[in-house]
């Protein structure tokens, strides 16, 4: 860290499930940064596969990062996983900040100094985004900022680099790549569990901003993904159709009010049933029910408000 910078301490939890190969390579590129973290901890989501064994192993073997593994023994979803390793995490009173990083993705070496002089900028950050690109050879950016547009329910991706800014502020901070500063967790508590993987990231930017908490981005801060590498195994194309749809719904009647929610449930009632037909006509039938089981689900669950699902604090 260069003189005169801020101190951070920087926790990262990385959730593995039958994927420990991703992991290790994400764990060696937080290992090859300069700083690294503070340490590391990897939640395996109950994998079926010798994921734990192999982490375990690994993280015997290597010094440069101190890694600890936590079995859950079932696959709960991301925002679970990360619960979990959080609440490890901020047992360590030294850390400040705990980045969420998804075990597809690896940070470029100058990525934990990149945070810090963000912060360093805008210490009283609630939520920090990185930019992402994508980890093929073209290397399209997949996130450099984004938003919300709520009346079609869903959060966005920017895709313009602001490379001459250290720290901009944003609306939404995709949950590949989020540092969450600990007295935000502390605001806000545990990420919502109840959308098991989609929105969820959305949901707790929107909270954050709602609580007053800066959401910035850091573009100079560089990440690569190889885009839903995990949920392309463990989840089918119908079931990703169900929860993303089924999510934005949940998200909707958790987080919107007043004309807004009832005109984003009204854009959901009136497209929804339309795209399920395209869809059977296309000759994909179950990716058509998926849609409508989805958004009734949404609509009609209990856990659509904050209240129902909100838990205390991991201690």
């Amino acid at each position: 860290m260069e003189a005169g910078m801020t101190p951070v301490a920087i926790g990262v939890v990385v959730v593995n499930w039958n994927g420990w190969r991703d992991t290790i390579a994400c764990l060696e590129s937080l290992a090859r940064a300069t700083p690294r973290p503070e340490c590391a901890v990897v939640v395996d989501n109950g994998s079926t596969d010798d994921s734990v064994e192999v982490l375990q192993r690994w993280a015997t073997t290597r010094d440069s990062l101190r890694v600890s593994i936590v079995a859950a023994g079932a696959n709960r979803g991301f925002s679970a996983g990360n619960n979990l390793g959080i609440a490890q995490l901020a047992r360590d009173a030294r850390i400040s900040h705990f980045l969420l990083l998804n075990n597809d993705a690896t940070v470029e070496p100058t990525f934990f100094a990149e945070l810090a002089r963000a912060l360093e900028h805008h210490p009283d950050a609630g939520l920090v985004g990185a930019t992402i690109y994508e980890a093929n050879e073209a290397r399209p950016i997949w996130y450099a900022g984004g938003g919300f547009v709520p009346l079609r329910c869903i959060a966005v991706h920017h895709h313009a680099v602001p490379t001459d800014q250290v720290a901009v502020p944003t609306d939404f901070v995709t949950g590949c790549a989020m540092l969450v500063a600990r007295a935000t967790w502390e605001v806000l508590g545990p990420l919502p569990e109840c959308y098991f993987i989609y929105m969820e990231d959305a949901e707790y930017s929107w909270r954050a901003r709602a609580a007053g908490l800066p959401v910035m981005y850091a573009p100079r801060a560089v990440v690569l993904h190889a885009v839903s590498t995990t949920v392309m195994r463990a989840v089918t194309r119908a079931r990703r159709k169900y929860l993303m749809t089924r999510n934005r719904a949940l998200f909707v009647r958790r987080n919107l009010r007043g004309w807004t929610r009832w005109a984003a449930i009204a854009y959901l009632v009136i497209t929804k049933p339309g795209r399920a037909l395209l869809e059977a006509l296309a000759g994909r039938p179950r990716d058509g029910w998926a849609f409508l089981r989805g958004a009734v689900s949404g609509l009609l669950a209990k856990d659509g408000t904050l209240r129902a699902t909100h838990r205390a604090r991991a201690s």
